[in-house]
């Protein structure tokens, strides 16, 4: 909405002015009118005014006054000035004031509003380019806001390129994600591992802990430098040093850096790490670089929370192959439960392994499975699988397991502490798979329980737990989950006022005429009469 004042001392060309022009066609919504400036002020004060229409020659004040009032209290608004003399120091005076433009009466009504178009006009292309401003400045806050992001988000899809990374991929990755990045420039860098949580935590706190390693890096081993911290695709956490002004770090300043930020991480985050630094490189290099850091992390199985820098001199990457003859004898040890027998020969198989130069990590991998397969045979005789082993845990992780030799010996005799009991118990026997496989299903009841899932969960074969099953309950698997679906859809139906459709859900069925059809295969009823006969018992 635009509004116009027009201020004359001259009430019959005021009149003319208010009356005799067609102030819509020029874009004016509201036209207000004023014999003096005293009372242009109190019509300025009260209303907002984008146009006004100022005589400068006025009794008392004039209209050069009301302007210099005008700029102090509302200077967005356009005054066009009228005179009746041609006088240029009115003219300078108006110019000085900053008004839109200086017209000479009597103006023609055409004149007056081309120029008040052309001052609406300017307005609106005003409001447009602040607009265009605020949105700018609203785009550029949230670009500076997520721009950490995007470079983290740029590092990470470069390094994980499986073509080279030229300098024009470089520059086509840089401006995907805006980011800023010289191709020339040098980069030290550093990859951080962490071997193992002294504590116990779940993967929320975990991903917590690492965030806070993540910062703590930045911190402690960028410093002032500028460069990134960030995890790769494969959860590794990378340090990446810029050079900065032809200076890069060297590697035994980092090194000495690294040792601290070990010790200071192993304090306040309950972790042991180990960091791998590698040599100077330009931006295209830093692939290989970290692919070498990486095998050098993976192969790095007995020295732990250590600082380990590249040495191309030094490199060594034949593996040692050892064989492992020693699981007939071990599946002996656990058939006749003589556990201080195995534990014994189990010091004395680390005991080998840690005296052996360049072991392979494949030999620990090779050896967790080996394990595993004395161990499955043993358990299933008893009808237990392994994750039963862990009730309320976590099922330990291969990756975790094998990362070390002290890992993988402290879950050898961990698994040993579990097993032996369950194959011979004092004076009781162990939950059946099948009894623990029920509890599963009762805690599961409102998912789509799959008989694959099912058999994954007991550690059997699909067709094992399906005989199984039906020899110790005497129905099958199917039958079993229909009979508990239905029961608890019978107490929700009986005990709370849940819509049937939605209980269907919260039993496992999302096709409502499919629950409809079980209930009243297992009931003779459909769920909607079986919830009016339990209200009428009530009742």
């Amino acid at each position: 909405m635009r509004n116009l004042l027009i201020v004359d001392d001259e009430v019959y060309a005021l009149q003319a002015m208010v009356e005799g022009v067609d102030w819509h066609s020029a874009g004016i919504d509201q036209v207000f009118s004023a014999g003096d400036a005293e009372e242009a002020r109190t019509l300025l004060k009260r209303h907002s005014i984008d146009i006004m229409i100022c005589d400068i020659e006025m009794p008392g004040e004039t209209g050069l006054d009301l302007q210099s009032w005008v700029l102090k209290h509302d200077p967005g608004m356009l005054t066009i000035f009228l005179t009746g003399h041609a006088l240029f120091a009115y003219a300078q005076s108006a110019i000085k004031l900053n008004s839109f433009d200086y017209v000479l009466k009597p103006a023609p009504a055409d004149q007056l509003l081309k120029i008040v178009s052309q001052a609406v006009d300017k307005i609106k292309a005003g409001e447009q380019r602040t607009h265009t401003n605020k949105l700018y400045e609203t785009v550029y806050k949230r670009w500076q806001t997520h721009k950490p992001l995007l470079t983290e988000r740029f590092w990470k899809d470069a390094i994980s390129q499986r073509m080279t990374l030229t300098k024009q991929r470089l520059q086509e990755l840089a401006e995907v994600y805006g980011a800023e990045i010289d191709p020339n420039a040098r980069i030290v860098p550093i990859v951080i591992s962490v071997e193992e949580w002294v504590r116990e935590f779940d993967l929320r706190d975990e991903e917590v802990l690492e965030y806070a390693l993540r910062n703590a890096a930045k911190e402690m081993l960028l410093g002032d430098r500028p460069g990134e911290v960030f995890q790769d695709h494969g959860g590794l956490n990378i340090v990446l040093a810029y050079e900065q002004d032809g200076i890069v770090a060297s590697a035994s300043e980092m090194e000495k850096e690294c040792q601290i930020y070990i010790r200071e991480c192993g304090t306040y985050f309950y972790c042991r790490l180990s960091c791998y630094v590698g040599v100077p490189v330009a931006v295209t290099e830093l692939q290989g670089m970290l692919n070498e850091l990486m095998d050098m992390e993976r192969r790095n199985i007995k020295e732990l929370e250590g600082v380990f820098v590249y040495d191309e001199q030094g490199r060594d990457t034949e593996d040692r192959f050892l064989p492992i003859p020693w699981f007939s004898e071990l599946s002996i040890l656990f058939e006749t439960g003589k556990v201080g027998d195995l534990r014994e020969r189990v010091d004395e198989i680390f005991e080998l392994l840690a005296s052996q130069e360049r072991l392979s990590p494949e030999i620990l991998r090779l050896y967790y499975h080996a394990m595993l397969h004395v161990v499955y045979p043993l358990l299933h005789q008893k009808n237990v699988s392994v994750r039963s082993l862990y009730p309320g845990e976590r099922e330990p992780e291969e990756s975790v397991v094998t990362r070390s030799l002290p890992q993988l010996k402290q879950w050898t005799l961990d698994l040993i502490s579990r097993v032996v009991p369950v194959l011979y118990p004092d004076d009781h026997s162990p939950m059946t798979i099948v009894d623990q496989l029920c509890i599963y299903i009762e805690n599961h009841i409102g998912e789509e329980l799959m008989r694959e899932e099912l058999a994954s969960f007991a550690g059997f074969n699909p067709a094992y737990l399906s005989r199984l099953f039906r020899k110790e309950k005497g129905m099958s698997l199917s039958e079993f989950i229909l009979q508990r679906r239905v029961a608890k859809a019978k107490t929700l139906l009986s005990q709370s006022t849940v819509k049937v459709t939605d209980i269907a859900g919260k039993v496992g069925y999302y096709n409502y005429s499919h629950f409809t059809k079980m209930f009243k295969k297992c009931t003779g009823i459909t769920p909607q009469e079986f919830r009016k006969q339990s209200r009428t018992v009530q009742l």
